[in-house]
């Protein structure tokens, strides 16, 4: 466990995460118009050596602590963002940790457990503030196979929820209003699980009533040309 701190402390000394306020960039937004919910996916890092990413959002671990941060950002556009992690396999031993991170969190730290995050973690159902030590909530249950965990995120305020199948059972506040802040999943251990911020529906039924998806189910994707009309085509010699 040492080790692993000293890891994490080493590597944010050496990438300083980015603390800066902001919405999401034009090309992104762009980007999550035209493909909506699809747009979020998780991209393992050089260091992730034990993860597989399956339809950008299929997650599996093998072993040691391993995190995966979302290649955008919460669009800090509404007062509340929301997403979801399935446990479809979580073997006995294996802890899972869901929450928010900073961009440029240690790709082998358990979120929670390092500067800039905070996560639930299934294992004794304990919500972690930045440090192994910092148990902000305490018994809310622990979250096994099956399960569905999600995340609430207020980015006007700094302020989140988590939610056990549908059931919101923490708020939490933090200092980082109008921050730029990611959806992050870890695990120690072998695992699979499925990540949904919005492009299908939310065990939470508020999340679905409220439209708190970080994007519409569906983008605004032009359709391919209908290669076969030739309508309006020149053909040159």
């Amino acid at each position: 466990a040492r080790k692993n701190y000293i890891y994490a402390r080493h590597y944010i000394e050496a990438h300083p995460m980015d603390e800066s306020e902001g919405r999401l960039s034009s090309h992104d937004l762009e980007y999550v118009i035209e493909n909506g919910a699809n747009a979020w996916e998780f991209v393992p890092s050089q260091d992730n050596v034990g993860v597989t990413v399956r339809s950008c959002t299929n997650l599996e671990f093998s072993e040691g602590e391993n995190s995966l941060v979302a290649n955008l950002q919460f669009p800090n556009e509404q007062r509340v963002y929301y997403y979801e992690v399935r446990l479809d396999s979580v073997p006995e031993g294996t802890n899972v940790a869901v929450g928010v991170a900073m961009r440029g969190y240690p790709p082998l730290r358990m979120a929670g457990w390092a500067d800039n995050s905070v996560a639930y973690h299934t294992i004794d159902g304990t919500a972690y503030y930045a440090h192994p030590l910092h148990a902000c909530r305490k018994a809310l249950g622990s979250a096994h196979t099956s399960d569905t965990v999600g995340v609430g995120w207020r980015p006007f305020s700094g302020k989140m929820f988590f939610a056990i199948n549908g059931v919101i059972v923490c708020h939490i506040r933090t200092p980082w209003a109008h921050k730029r802040m990611y959806p992050v999943v870890s695990a120690d251990g072998p695992c699979s699980l499925s990540v949904n911020v919005g492009a299908r529906a939310f065990v939470l039924a508020h999340g679905n009533m409220r439209h708190w998806g970080l994007a519409s189910t569906e983008g605004s994707r032009p359709p391919p040309p209908m290669y076969h009309n030739m309508d309006g085509t020149v053909l040159l010699a």
